[in-house]
């Protein structure tokens, strides 16, 4: 009997190949959705580290603290996308001693009226705030880091107004 050949025929090498192209076409959006949430679940935490850090230091120090947007990482800026980063800054020593740099491309966020987030010496704010994060274009994605006038900033979902400001936020980047 003669040898059986060795490999694969064009016509098996062609249809695997389709079917690994198809199976990735499907898995791709899914992915990149689940990527995106990742990134969502790591800005609000490094937001939630940055709001505790800057409470702890006003308590520490015993004077005033803020929280707020930066794109160059070294003064607050007058704007509330949050998207391009932010910095806790020392009021009195006129120091920025945490910063967050961009965030993802793929995530947005609403801020509010407010500018910045400050504490006083006791680690008290002087109001509720409010600072959402999403992917952008998807409300249902939407969590809210919550600082009450006590200070301890928590993390929880996002009331559908702020989700949907959120995600349109995110659409007119």
């Amino acid at each position: 009997m003669p040898p059986r050949p060795r490999g694969f025929t064009l016509i098996e090498l062609v249809t695997v190949l389709l079917i690994v192209a198809l199976v990735g076409a499907i898995a791709l959006p899914r992915l990149a959705e689940a990527m995106a949430r990742h990134r969502l679940g790591a800005s609000a935490e490094a937001l939630l580290d940055t709001l505790e850090r800057a409470r702890t230091a006003a308590v520490r120090r015993n004077h005033a603290t803020r929280t707020c947007a930066s794109a160059n990482g070294h003064t607050c800026q007058d704007w509330v996308d949050w998207t391009r980063g932010w910095i806790a800054y020392d009021e009195e020593r006129h120091t920025v001693f945490d910063r967050v740099d961009a965030l993802d491309a793929a995530l947005s966020a609403h801020r509010g009226h407010r500018l910045a987030v400050r504490f006083d010496e006791d680690g008290t704010t002087a109001d509720n705030q409010r600072i959402t994060l999403c992917v952008r274009g998807r409300a249902a994605t939407a969590v809210s880091i919550v600082v009450p006038k006590s200070g301890v900033a928590r993390r929880e979902r996002a009331k559908d107004d702020d989700a949907t400001a959120c995600a349109l936020a995110g659409t007119r980047r």
